[in-house]
């Protein structure tokens, strides 16, 4: 499969989960969701790699960085955003998810040498930044919608961004991407096991449509978006893989406002669009070709 199609299919599925966690939330707690999609995200690969008669790496180096990823780029930020949508809209919270290539740029260059900010990537960020205080519509003086909430999505933004950068650093391109992606998930599961055994389940409040919610967000739009993720990355490298959140506001958006009957204000579409457009100035469009 193509970056590009991969790309599609990434965008639509990762802008569908917010609704998905959305829904998830009348049965489960957001740190049970952000452990059913991880968990049943490593089922199907591991599935995946039994079918296409693959292996586990046992490469202990391999094994704590892909600790590290399932960390940084699931357990954390699945949970914060899953908690985040206890108090704020799924289509806001897709919003500041987009704030993901904005922390990616800032911190690429750490990781990555010669991944440098340029004078335009300076101007982006800027705009990027105004968009922000924008969706707050901060000249109000009240805040639009939840700021404890809106920051929870921002933080996971980060933990995205150190994530994609620690995976092209130390993962992409040393194990297979159905490999690599089984052992981030099967990482992220079990660092999170511990917590959950303290987390009481409701189970009075378990019904179809949650309960289907979140294992479609597991198996699909965790599991096989994984794979897709793996691919950009591998053929695209990880710049472009972050323009994947530029499509997830439009998804996320039309879903919440169709499924979910959510609002949404002025000041939040305005503001996507002027992050949308800083963040444009900040990507370098040049695609990485495979050898």
């Amino acid at each position: 499969m193509s970056w590009g199609v991969s790309w599609i299919f990434l965008s639509i599925t990762w802008g569908l989960s917010f609704l998905f966690m959305k829904v998830g939330l009348h049965s489960f707690e957001p740190i049970q969701i952000a452990f059913l999609r991880i968990a049943f995200g490593a089922i199907a690969m591991f599935l995946v790699l039994i079918f296409t008669r693959q292996k586990l790496s046992r490469d202990k180096r391999l094994w704590f960085h892909s600790l590290v990823v399932g960390i940084f780029l699931c357990s954390i930020p699945y949970t914060l955003i899953c908690t985040a949508e206890t108090r704020i809209s799924s289509a806001l919270a897709s919003i500041f998810n987009a704030c993901m290539p904005f922390f990616t740029v800032l911190i690429a260059p750490l990781m990555v040498k010669s991944d440098r900010p340029t004078p335009k990537r300076i101007v982006g960020l800027i705009i990027s930044f105004l968009g922000v205080l924008t969706v707050f519509g901060v000249w109000n003086g009240n805040l639009t919608g939840d700021l404890f909430g809106s920051l929870l999505v921002i933080t996971a933004t980060l933990c995205y961004a150190f994530g994609s950068g620690y995976t092209k650093k130390y993962l992409t391109g040393k194990v297979g991407i159905v490999e690599q992606s089984t052992m981030q998930l099967i990482a992220g599961s079990a660092v999170m096991i511990p917590f959950i055994f303290f987390t009481p389940w409701r189970t009075q409040d378990l019904a179809i449509r949650p309960v289907l919610s979140v294992l479609v967000l597991g198996v699909v739009g965790t599991g096989v978006a994984y794979l897709w993720m793996n691919i950009i990355y591998r053929d695209a490298g990880p710049t472009i893989g972050s323009t994947v959140t530029y499509a997830l506001p439009l998804v996320a958006t039309t879903a919440g406002i169709l499924g979910l009957h959510e609002k949404v204000t002025l000041n939040e579409i305005v503001g996507a669009l002027i992050i949308l457009s800083g963040l444009s100035l900040t990507q370098n469009w040049r695609i990485k070709r495979s050898a």
